[in-house]
């Protein structure tokens, strides 16, 4: 009789541990699929996030001669309208724009102008990863001036600029820009050659 109990013990303790052995244990990782999830999304917004945007400016100009004081500096407001494709630390700007005044002085009314159509500028960001930086660059244009001296000038201009951009992770951008162009090669000129133009703009974007 004993040795019957014994042998039903070691019975039911050997099956016992079987069944305990192919019990399955749950992994521990349960959290894995939805850190995964997480780090997915945020590469997703990543690469969607906007590249370019398209924008609106306003700015003053003025072309002073080497002779000219700065107190007789006449300012020429305008308008420009613009496309900005951003690629890391760079970008390439694609705009047109159109300065426009009537100068009265002792000679009468003068009519003052100048545009741009269209100017390319490539532009190298210094914080490229902040959401504000700012940026240099330089490009060419091909415009027209006529300035107070009645100086008249068509054909190609360079120019360098220097900004500020705002807002760069948020659906509206915004920046403030200074440019210095200089007419360079004239398709026609009327006299005297024209002197370098400084344009100071705000711009706000799309």
């Amino acid at each position: 009789m004993k040795k019957t109990i014994t042998t039903v013990i070691l019975t039911i303790g050997t099956v016992l541990g079987f069944a305990q052995q192919t019990i399955p244990v749950q992994p521990e990782i349960k959290l894995l699929p939805i850190e995964v999830n997480a780090q997915a999304n945020v590469e997703e917004k990543t690469s969607t996030a906007k590249k370019s945007f398209t924008y609106l400016r306003m700015g003053i100009s003025d072309s002073t001669p080497a002779e000219q004081n700065l107190k007789d500096v006449r300012v020429v407001p305008g308008l420009g309208l613009g496309y900005r494709l951003i690629s890391g630390p760079s970008a390439i700007d694609i705009s047109a724009s159109y300065n426009r005044r009537y100068v009265r002085d002792e000679e009468g009314k003068k009519d003052t102008y100048f545009y741009t159509l269209p100017k390319a500028n490539y532009l190298h960001y210094i914080t490229p990863a902040s959401s504000s930086s700012a940026y240099v660059g330089a490009g060419m244009a091909w415009g027209g001036l006529k300035n107070k001296n009645k100086s008249e000038f068509i054909g190609l201009i360079p120019n360098v600029a220097a900004g500020y951009e705002m807002n760069r992770n948020a659906a509206w951008r915004s920046f403030v820009q200074l440019d210095v162009s200089q007419p360079a090669v004239a398709a026609s000129r009327k006299n005297d050659f024209p002197g370098p133009i400084a344009e100071l703009s705000v711009g706000a974007g799309f």
